[in-house]
């Protein structure tokens, strides 16, 4: 029977109980810095106020208060996560493309908005407000009627001054519209008109019952168009028509009329 080497088997065990402790160290060690780490940004995110939003900046504002979208950047702000951490006023925690979204939507006069945030305090909007290129109104002329601005795109907005009646182009839709929205088979021949016709054009209405024609108002006459031929080819009978009547001193009429095509008439 061999003999066993007492100091040899001593200095294994505390080689190995060395070990273990150096790996409980590094285990110890590991996990309270990353409780440290993870303590320290939530702290940095949620209760210290180095990433706070110190400015906000509108652009582009022209006939909507500033005062309404603070408001609801502030609210979003006071919303909590998980029910119970507080965002704060972290810059971090501003849901931009949400905002984009409500302001655009809230408000159809922006063709656009656009949000970045500015360095670690500062969020910069962006708005982009249609330009009008008349008024609408819908309803009947006995009754009340409800007028909006429009834009070449065909979005509706806003409810104009009555004064704005004297600066803008207005349309009168007199047709029992429920869902009150323009139409394309009214609003592009319009609109070709408005761009040959600038500057002639007092209003323009379309009667109650029309289903394919509409009265353009000049200064001194009215003209009536029909959507059920070409709008171009209207345009050019009656320049050719009032080419031929420049000379006539007695030309005063009353309405001409455009809806047959390749003729017209004029009382």
């Amino acid at each position: 029977m061999r003999p066993v080497n007492l100091k040899k088997l001593n200095r294994k065990d505390e080689v190995a109980s060395r070990h273990r402790r150096d790996f409980i160290l590094k285990v110890v060690v590991i996990v309270l810095l990353t409780v440290a780490v993870v303590a320290g940004f939530i702290y940095l995110l949620f209760f210290s106020r180095m990433f706070d939003v110190r400015e906000v900046s509108f652009n582009g504002l022209d006939t909507v208060n500033s005062d309404v979208f603070r408001g609801k950047i502030d609210e979003d702000l006071n919303q909590k996560i998980l029910a119970y951490l507080p965002r704060r006023n972290n810059i971090f925690f501003v849901n931009t493309r949400n905002l984009k979204t409500e302001f655009a939507s809230a408000y159809p006069v922006f063709k656009s908005v656009n949000a970045q945030r500015k360095l670690l305090h500062g969020l910069v909007f962006d708005f982009l407000e249609r330009k009008p290129a008349g008024i609408w109104c819908f309803g009947s002329i006995s009754l009340t009627m409800s007028c909006s601005y429009f834009d070449e795109e065909k979005v509706l907005w806003g409810q104009p001054a009555k004064s704005s009646g004297f600066i803008f182009l207005t349309i009168e839709d007199n047709r029992q519209i429920e869902n009150r929205q323009i139409d394309d088979e009214f609003f592009k021949p319009i609109m070709e008109i408005v761009r040959n016709l600038a500057g002639e054009i007092k209003n323009i209405t379309i009667s109650e019952n029309s289903f394919n024609e509409f009265r353009v108002y000049t200064t001194d006459y009215y003209i009536i168009y029909t959507t059920d031929s070409d709008i171009q080819n209207q345009l050019d009978a009656l320049k050719i028509f009032l080419n031929d009547k420049s000379k006539d001193s007695n030309f005063h009429p009353q309405y001409i009329d455009l809806r047959i095509d390749g003729r017209v008439y004029y009382k």
